[in-house]
């Protein structure tokens, strides 16, 4: 009973504060720049990520897409 009632309480608070009925906010100019600059850091760590694990993706969809992928796996563990 006391959990649901909790649940329901944090759910309209969280929604009360999500949508306030008055916002009195200011964005300086210097704050688009900002948000680009995260975006742009963000889009170049995923590509030297990307750069850094490559070997590991291209095997990973070779070995999805490819149905000798199977037996090369096995032959591997064969060998060793």
């Amino acid at each position: 009973m006391y959990r649901r009632l909790f649940a329901v309480l944090l759910i309209v608070g969280a929604l009360s504060m999500l949508f306030p009925r008055y916002v009195y906010a200011y964005l300086d100019p210097g704050t688009g720049s900002y948000l680009f600059q995260l975006l742009i850091a963000g889009l170049l760590g995923l590509l030297f990520i990307v750069k850094v694990y490559w070997g590991r993706i291209k095997a990973f969809f070779e070995r999805l897409f490819s149905k000798t992928g199977e037996m090369k796996e096995e032959q591997d563990e064969n060998v060793q």
